[in-house]
C-alpha cells in the first residue's frame, strides 16, 4: 500500500473516523451548554464561568496530545483508541440523567470528552499529513477527511432537530450520544486495520521541536481566518433571532451552511491538487469577503438573502477546512520537522479552539456595551453593533489574512 497512490478504499478507511469526531464535537460546543442552562437549570453566570475555564483547558489539551504523539509516534493508534473511549463516555455522561451536583458532573464530563476529542483530532490530522508527500495526494487526503467530517456535522445538526419533537430534547440528545458511541465502535476497527498496513512517508532528521519560526507566518494567517469564523459562530443565533426575526429557520440556515461546505471541500481538494493550495485558498478568501460585505446590508426579515450568504460562506468554509492542513503539511516538509508534526498540528488545533473562545470574550461584552439584549427589544444602534460584529469584523480580519497570505507566499515563507 505504501508504494501506490491512495485509492478510494484507503481514503475512506482513513477519513471515516472524522465522521464521529465531528458528530461528537457539535454536542460539546453547541448543544451541551444550552442543554445545561435550559434543561438542567444551571445558572447562566456559573455556567459561563465554567465554560470559560473549560475552553481554556480544551485549547491546552491539543498541545498535550501533540507532545504525546511525537514522544510515542508508534502509539498513535492506541492514543486514538483511548480518545474514542473517552469521547463516547464523556458525551454520554453529559446528557445522562444524574443525581449528583449537575454543574460538577458537567465539568467532569466535558473534560473527559474534550481530552478524547483532542487525542483523536490531533493524531488523525498528523497521520493524514505524513501519509503522502505529493501535493496532489495531500489535497485528496485532506478533502476525504473533511468531507467525512462535514457529513458528521450535518447528521449532528439534523438528528436532534428531527427527534426532539417526537421524544423530547433530553432523550434526543441522549440518543445522539448513543449513536456516537456506536459509530465510533464501527469506524475505529476500520481505521486501525488500515493504519496497521500503511507506512507513513516521514522525512527529515529527528528534531527536538518544530521549527516554529518557519511555521509562524502560517499560524498567524490561520489565526486571523479562524477568528473571522469565530465571530459568526458565536453570534449567528442572535442574528437570526434578534435581527432577522426568523428564529424558526435557524436549523435550516445551519444545515444550508454545512451542506454547502461539502462541495466546497471537494472542489478545494480537487483544485489544490492541480494548482498551488495558497492560490486556491486566496480565491476562497476573496469570495468570502464578498459575502461578508453583502451581509453588512442585511435588514430584518432578509431570510432569503441570509440563506444565500449561508450557502456561499459555507462553500468557502469547505476550503477553510481542507486547505490549511495541506499548507501546514507542506511547511512541515520544507522545514524538515516531520518527527515533530503532531505538535505542529496540535498548535493548529489550539488556535482553532482559542479563536472561538476569544471571539466570545470579545463579542459578548461589546454587544452589552452597545445596549444589546439577547431575546429582548433592541434599537437600531444595538442591532447595527450586532451586524458589525457578525460581518464587519470578520471582513476586516479576512482582508488582513488574504493580504498576509499573498505577501508571505511571494516571499516564500508560506
Amino acid at each position: 500500500m505504501a508504494d501506490r497512490d491512495p485509492g478510494l478504499g484507503d481514503l475512506g478507511a482513513y477519513g471515516l473516523l472524522a465522521l464521529p469526531l465531528a458528530f461528537g464535537g457539535l454536542p460539546l460546543y453547541i448543544h451541551a451548554p444550552d442543554f445545561m442552562a435550559t434543561e438542567r437549570g444551571v445558572p447562566l453566570a456559573a455556567l459561563g464561568l465554567a465554560l470559560f475555564w473549560l475552553r481554556l483547558l480544551d485549547a491546552a489539551l491539543d498541545p498535550l496530545a501533540g507532545w504525546a504523539g511525537d514522544r510515542w509516534p508508534h502509539a498513535r493508534a492506541q492514543f486514538i483508541t483511548l480518545g474514542a473511549v473517552l469521547l463516547a463516555l464523556g458525551v454520554l455522561a453529559i446528557f445522562a440523567p444524574v443525581a449528583v451536583p449537575v454543574l460538577q458532573w458537567f465539568v467532569l464530563s466535558m473534560v473527559i470528552a474534550s481530552l478524547g476529542h483532542s487525542l483523536i483530532s490531533v493524531n488523525l490530522l498528523t497521520i493524514g499529513g505524513l501519509w503522502r508527500q505529493d501535493k496532489h495526494q495531500k489535497s485528496r487526503i485532506s478533502a476525504a477527511r473533511e468531507l467525512f467530517g462535514l457529513i458528521g456535522l450535518i447528521l449532528a445538526v439534523v438528528l436532534p432537530s428531527a427527534l426532539a419533537p417526537v421524544m423530547g430534547r433530553g432523550a434526543a440528545l441522549l440518543l445522539l450520544a448513543l449513536v456516537l458511541a456506536v459509530v465510533l465502535l464501527l469506524a475505529l476497527p476500520v481505521f486501525r486495520r488500515w493504519l496497521a498496513v500503511t507506512r507513513l512517508q516521514m522525512v527529515g532528521a529527528p528534531e527536538v521541536s518544530p521549527r516554529w519560526r518557519g511555521l509562524l507566518p502560517f499560524y498567524l494567517i490561520a489565526l486571523l481566518v479562524l477568528l473571522s469564523a469565530g465571530f459568526p459562530a458565536v453570534l449567528i443565533l442572535m442574528l437570526v433571532r434578534d435581527m432577522l426575526g426568523v428564529e424558526g429557520l435557524t436549523g435550516a440556515f445551519l444545515l444550508a451552511y454545512f451542506a454547502a461546505a461539502l462541495p466546497g471541500a471537494f472542489v478545494a481538494g480537487r483544485l489544490a491538487g492541480r494548482f498551488a493550495p495558497v492560490h486556491v485558498w486566496s480565491a476562497a478568501l476573496l469570495l468570502s469577503l464578498v459575502c461578508f460585505a453583502f451581509a453588512l446590508r442585511l435588514q430584518p426579515g432578509d431570510s432569503r438573502a441570509f440563506l444565500a450568504i449561508c450557502m456561499t460562506t459555507g462553500f468557502c468554509f469547505g476550503a477553510d477546512l481542507v486547505l490549511p492542513p495541506v499548507i501546514l503539511s507542506d511547511r512541515i516538509d520544507k522545514t524538515r520537522t516531520a518527527e515533530a508534526a503532531t505538535r505542529a498540528y496540535a498548535a493548529l488545533g489550539f488556535l482553532t479552539k482559542a479563536a472561538l473562545a476569544l471571539a466570545g470574550v470579545v463579542a459578548l461584552p461589546l454587544l452589552q456595551m452597545a445596549g444589546f439584549a439577547p431575546g429582548g427589544q433592541n434599537g437600531p444602534a444595538a442591532l447595527q453593533a450586532l451586524l458589525y460584529l457578525y460581518a464587519g469584523l470578520p471582513l476586516v480580519l479576512r482582508s488582513g489574512a488574504l493580504g498576509l497570505l499573498i505577501h508571505c507566499h511571494r516571499r516564500g515563507t508560506i
